[in-house]
Parts: structure tokens; C-alpha cells; sequence
């Protein structure tokens, strides 16, 4: 499954569990996104990936590890509507999901990223595994 697939998948879950916030892949041209949501923000984008030793000998077969970020932004900290409460949702609705060919989607790490006017931007990235196989060249 490609990276743009994986993250499609993503963001339509989001969708699906939280309501009343902007949900979508990160913009191509970060610079010019302007937050304009009253409540918050979810931007998704891959943000790499490793690959383990190949498992077989006739073949290139690897598993790939690959981690997507997410940018959450909102007006408030600590309300119901805040950037702790929206953490904690989008933990537990991407902890476990499953994209087919892929493994479950676990979390690896969350953090602050800045304040800026009382815009609060957190980041909480998850990985999850896929197969990365040699394709027959003719």
C-alpha cells in the first residue's frame, strides 16, 4: 500500500471518530496554511520509515516501519475542547487500527511543538509496519 494510501486511511478515521475539528493530510505548502477552524485542527502527514534485513535469499523481502505525524492544533490547552483532551482522543482512536497489509497502529511519541497567541500546536506520531517486497523487473 503506498504512503499516500496509508495516510488517506488515516485521515478518514479521524474523520469518522471526531467531529467539529478540520481533519485532513498536512498541506503541500505548509507555510501558507492559515489556521482559521474556531475549535482545532488535525493534520496528518508520513513522517519516514525503516526498513529490517531482508528475510529471504532469492528475494528482497523487508518490513517496513513507518511513522506518521500528526499536528494537532487548537484555541485551548486544557478545556474540553483543549490540545490534552484531543491527545488523549486521537490516542485512542488510532491505537490498534489496522489498515489492511499493514499492522496495527501503535503510538511512539507525543510532545509540545510551540504557542503561539494561545494557538497550541502538539505533535503525537504512531508507526505501524508494512511488507516491503522486491518487484520482477523483465
Amino acid at each position: 500500500m503506498s504512503i499516500e494510501a496509508i495516510e488517506n486511511r488515516i485521515v478518514e478515521r479521524l474523520k469518522s471518530k471526531i467531529t467539529g475539528l478540520y481533519i485532513d493530510s498536512f498541506p503541500e505548502k505548509p507555510q501558507e496554511y492559515t489556521f482559521t477552524h474556531p475549535k482545532g485542527a488535525i493534520l496528518v502527514h508520513y513522517q519516514g520509515g525503516n526498513y529490517g534485513n531482508s528475510q529471504s535469499l532469492d528475494v528482497i523481502f523487508q518490513q517496513k516501519k513507518m511513522e506518521f505525524a500528526l499536528t494537532l492544533i487548537t484555541r485551548y490547552l486544557k478545556t474540553n475542547d483543549g490540545a490534552y483532551l484531543l491527545l488523549e482522543k486521537v490516542k485512542q482512536v488510532l491505537t490498534g487500527f489496522k489498515i489492511d497489509g499493514c499492522t496495527k497502529m501503535c503510538p511512539t511519541k507525543e510532545g509540545f511543538l510551540t504557542e503561539n497567541n494561545g494557538i497550541w500546536q502538539y505533535t503525537i506520531n504512531f508507526e505501524l509496519t508494512t511488507p516491503s517486497i522486491e518487484t520482477e523487473e523483465d
